[in-house]
């Protein structure tokens, strides 16, 4: 609904005229319900229509003449009618009124009242309103988070009066259409299915559905003080989740921690882990499935003492991923055999085979939410942007051409003006093979409706595309205090020749991975306070992260892999980037315009655009069919250097050591396999492979026989990977005394250099490590070298120009671009990596 309307005649001289006007102003509140000022003045509109009733009705019936007594009908139908909304209003904010649950029966009661009032005056249109009415308020009553959770247990009873509660900048009133599915439907509240995908599109709500669900959990384990295992992919999501739950759950005393992405177990996240005090105990964990599949094999979950009883999945569609899938799908499958309370919810936009996913985990009790009704979150349109020149010079307007839309009667809104000329101070030659040029020319048009993310491939081609849209044209002169701190931040952080802090004048932000943590949470906060107007991203901004933006600009549907370079962008993945824009909570139309600077490019996005998202498969499947179709031999052993096959081998030396023996995993592994989504896929259609799988598995067993298969499960690396890890350390002389801070940190010993050229020798880590240092050669004192300077406190403008100032192909960079190679590096790959590489060699 909009957000206003037409001026009503609510203070009116005539009676009836007021009435009618407040009773209109009155239920357009209760459908806006924008926070407690709609429903508290519904409350104070029929508050003052009782009042002036007194000192307006009666000289107006007298002054009706003929017309009196249909007058005086009519009124009491519009009496009944506030009265309805009054009630329906006290039922919405409270849950109750006045004490009373039985809000259908008190609704009824007005309605029939005004119904047969309407029938015996013989008031036709005054019916009809009645009876649109009586609808409306029951589907708001049904759509009343009150109504939907009613009766599930305490918690979710206090839950629902912190959602509600008048301290909240945006309180729940109601659950959108696929929430009242999930949760009142398909019975998610009452915990009667043990395995369930939600596969709902993205701005439905998953959220809150998997806080209801979590609370459930909870209860049902309160006596044991079961604990909940929240999974996000990125570091990115799993801090806003987090964020999220901590404010929710807060009112409830229920305690939410999170730790790092980072593959150890560090003294501080022990002890938060172990924690047993009641007020200090940690009952929802958020992480990254890599974390936790640590934890769990590590035994962490009998060292806390207390049971996981539900893992959430969110973006559970990346089981299907090729580099990252394998490692979830093999956790799901470990929780499944060894975590004995543990249920399962996975979050998904998008997955056609939803059934299959959950009826893998749990055959018996398994279940899939999504809408078979044609409901979308929000309106959006998708468009191409093109330049049109204009005759023979070198001018230029932008035309929209729409090519997908959530509903038919869509159009591009009026407030956009494509034909504006030369945004940005462009020429036509400038944009018409420069899809970054082209799109800051329509981020520049489309962000007069509200904030926009533009999205570009690579941290490097981000910052041009940033510096186009800082035009004269866009300039702040005084920009709001939250800007002018977030550029005292970034001044101490990079220093004053840092571009970002310029940007931000403009209304301009940056997001990317050559940013510090903190610097992206910064951006993140200017755009959902509305102090910059774009913010340009590379890709990876988008899963999962909720930003209120009414426009999502792509410069090209693709992203940029290291080495690979530029590669097709999965139809999932832009369908869940398109699903930001024009979000429920934003009240906008959603434009997603993809940037066509030619016809060639133009029809391959329209081609891009239409296609379909596939079922999600495993990973090991395609590793398993890829093999064999080659005709190569199902040697396991042999392709510990690939990270998805060490997956699959350290998930196999785990399930050894939790079996014991050679003979006992000789006859239990296909069953341990039999847990996999990949091996049911392949017992369902290529079952030779399947078959192949087990007996090589089994011959990998026989390798495993009397090895120290623990510091598999405590390195996560593959036992192949641990044994010439082995070698190495005894052959190079490594002993305990190196980990002293003294001699590790110190450069002259030699030590770190010697533990980096160990660590580039392990598969798991090389490519991270390698990658770190701009894809040059492996150089473990480099790497040595930029860690020392990191712990001892080196500034990141200080480490930039020592170690980041060259490519590796000598080409010298500025001092940003350096910068940027910098924190990519640093933060994004080298920190993470290390830590894990270097705990692990602890660990051996």
């Amino acid at each position: 609904m909009e957000q206003s309307w037409p001026p009503l005649p609510s203070d009116s001289p005539n009676w009836g005229e007021r009435v009618l006007a407040r009773v209109v102003e009155i239920w357009l509140r209760l459908f806006r319900k924008s926070g407690w000022d709609d429903l508290d003045k519904v409350k104070e509109r029929v508050l003052s229509l009782r009042s002036d009733q007194v000192s307006y009705e009666s000289g107006f019936l007298d002054s009706s003449g003929p017309a009196a007594r249909s007058t005086a009908w009519e009124l009491i139908v519009l009496y009944h009618l506030s009265k309805a909304a009054e009630l329906t209003a006290l039922y919405i904010g409270d849950g109750q009124v006045e004490g009373r649950f039985d809000i259908h029966q008190l609704l009824e009661a007005q309605f029939d009242r005004a119904q047969a009032v309407c029938l015996k005056a013989e008031l036709i249109d005054y019916g009809s309103l009645v009876l649109l009415l009586a609808a409306a308020s029951r589907q708001l009553v049904d759509n009343s988070i009150w109504s939907v959770t009613r009766a599930v247990n305490s918690r979710v009873t206090a839950f629902v009066t912190s959602l509600t509660d008048r301290g909240r900048s945006r309180p729940i009133f109601e659950m959108l259409p696929p929430q009242r599915k999930a949760l009142r439907d398909s019975g998610l509240l009452g915990s009667s299915r043990r395995s369930v995908v939600v596969n709902l599109p993205t701005s439905s709500g998953k959220t809150l559905i998997a806080e209801f669900r979590i609370l459930q959990a909870l209860n049902q384990f309160d006596r044991e003080r079961g604990w909940v295992a929240y999974l996000a992919p990125t570091r990115a999501l799993v801090n806003q989740v987090c964020s999220r739950l901590r404010r929710d759950f807060r009112p409830l005393n229920i305690n939410v921690e999170q730790v790092s992405p980072v593959l150890e177990i560090d003294a501080l996240e022990a002890g938060l882990l172990t924690a047993g005090d009641e007020a200090t105990a940690f009952r929802v964990l958020v992480t990254t499935p890599e974390k936790l599949d640590l934890l769990i094999r590590s035994g962490w979950e009998q060292t806390i003492g207390r049971p996981l009883t539900l893992l959430v999945v969110d973006e559970a569609h990346n089981i299907g991923e090729d580099a990252r899938g394998i490692r979830l799908e093999l956790l799901l499958a470990t929780i499944n055999r060894e975590c004995r309370n543990a249920q399962f919810l996975l979050l998904t936009p998008f997955v056609p085979n939803a059934v299959e996913i959950a009826k893998w985990l749990d055959p018996t009790s398994y279940d899939d939410v999504e809408l078979s009704v044609d409901w979308k979150p929000n309106d959006r349109t998708i468009v191409l942007s093109r330049p049109v020149r204009e005759g023979s010079s070198n001018e230029f307007h932008l035309s929209f051409e729409t090519i997908h839309t959530t509903r038919g009667t869509l159009a591009i809104p009026e407030e956009i003006e494509p034909r504006r000329r030369n945004m940005l101070g462009l020429r036509f030659s400038n944009v018409d093979s420069n899809s970054n040029k082209l799109a800051a020319a329509t981020a520049q048009v489309l962000k007069r409706r509200g904030p926009v993310i533009v999205l570009s491939q690579r941290p490097d081609w981000a910052w041009t595309l940033a510096q186009t849209l800082a035009h004269s044209s866009n300039r702040i002169p005084t920009p709001h205090e939250d800007v002018q701190l977030v550029k005292r931040y970034l001044l101490a952080e990079f220093g004053e020749r840092f571009p970002l802090g310029g940007l931000l004048d403009y209304g301009v932000g940056v997001h990317h991975s050559g940013l510090t943590d903190e610097a992206r949470y910064l951006m993140e906060w200017l755009l959902e306070r509305g102090r910059i107007d774009v913010l340009v991203a590379t890709t990876t901004i988008a899963q999962g992260v909720n930003f209120p933006v009414s426009g999502v600009v792509f410069a090209q549907n693709k992203y940029y892999e290291f080495p690979r370079g530029l590669v097709d962008m999965p139809a999932e993945d832009f369908w869940n980037i398109a699903g930001r824009a024009g979000r429920v909570e934003q009240g906008s139309l959603g434009v997603v315009a993809l940037a066509a600077p030619d016809e060639e490019r133009g029809e391959a996005l329209r081609v891009f655009v239409g296609r379909q998202v596939e079922s999600l498969t495993s990973s090991i499947t395609r590793m398993i069919q890829g093999v064999l179709n080659a005709g190569r031999e199902l040697r396991l052993h042999e392709f510990y250097q690939e990270p998805e096959w060490s997956a699959l081998l350290q998930y196999l030396a785990h399930a050894y050591r939790q079996i014991g023996n050679a003979e006992t995993y000789a006859n239990e592994i296909e069953q341990v396999l039999r847990g996999t989504l990949g091996f049911q896929e392949l017992r369902r259609t290529d079952s030779a492979s399947a078959n192949s799988l087990v007996t090589s598995a089994r011959s990998y067993g026989a390798r495993l026989a009397g090895k120290p298969l623990k510091l598999v499960d405590l390195t996560g690396f593959s036992w192949e990977s641990v044994g010439a890890t082995l070698t190495r350390l005894s052959r190079d002389r490594i002993t305990e005394d190196i980990w002293s801070a003294d001699r590790l940190f110190n450069l002259r010993t030699g030590d770190m250099r010697k533990l980096m050229g160990i660590l580039l020798g392990v598969p798991e880590l090389r490519a991270n490590l390698g990658a770190a240092i701009g894809g040059e050669r492996p150089d473990g004192d480099k790497l040595a070298r930029i860690l020392v300077d990191w712990v001892s406190g080196s500034s990141i403008s200080e480490m930039a120009t020592r170690h980041f100032s060259r490519r590796a192909s000598g080409e010298t960079l500025s001092e940003s671009e350096a910068i940027t190679e910098c924190c990519k590096h640093l933060f994004g790959k080298l920190t993470q990596t290390a830590a894990w590489g270097l705990s692990a060699l602890q660990s051996m």
